[in-house]
């Protein structure tokens, strides 16, 4: 995908748009990926969530604040990792955190990486099992995912329709208070 899709001023509809495409790494040699059936978006400007994710982490506002096009990937809990796209124009912190995929490319690397022979369909059922699966760590944060050589997204030659994608509120968030009932959490439908 072009530099032009993840500089948008819309958060939102970018974390929506990204539905049906497919995320891919190349870690240690080795291709995985899948198609996105699960993103959020976060939005600095008019977000809660975002607003306090920056205070209790001010180490990563050097990156979300990067042109959009870069990859985000943080820990939580000391161990998981959470593989964020920033997007926007530079100066604005605005990110689509990839929940989740449907694995094509690469299983058993994947159940290798997650230490388990759990079915394909739980292999990339959360953000932390996603990032896990493809090898994406903290080491990683602030690369472009543009030039297709550690992560990158390929666009979905006939985008999902909009009535097979689901909206409803973030996981996760109640510390976002009114903005945790926001419906920017996208899911395709099976």
């Amino acid at each position: 995908m072009q530099r032009s899709f993840f500089i948008k001023n819309d958060v939102v509809g970018i974390a929506k748009s990204l539905i049906g495409a497919s995320l891919y790494s190349k870690v240690d040699g080795t291709l995985t990926g899948g198609i996105i059936i699960e993103t959020e978006a976060y939005c600095e400007s008019c977000d809660l969530a975002m607003q306090k994710h920056l205070v209790r982490r001010p180490s990563s506002i050097d990156v979300l604040k990067n042109q959009g096009g870069i990859a985000y990937i943080y820990s939580v809990y000391g161990y998981h990792s959470m593989f964020n796209i920033v997007t926007n124009e530079s100066g604005f912190a605005d990110s689509v955190l990839v929940r989740a995929i449907k694995p094509t490319v690469g299983l058993d690397t994947m159940r290798e990486r997650r230490g388990t022979k759990t079915p394909t369909r739980n292999l990339c059922s959360g953000p932390a099992k996603l990032s896990q699966a493809l090898g994406l760590t903290p080491a990683l944060n602030g690369i472009s995912i543009l030039d297709k050589a550690t992560v990158w997204i390929e666009g979905n030659a006939s985008p999902v329709c909009h009535e097979n994608i689901i909206s409803s509120p973030r996981i996760g968030i109640d510390y976002a208070e009114h903005d945790a009932k926001l419906p920017w959490r996208f899911v395709m439908k099976h």
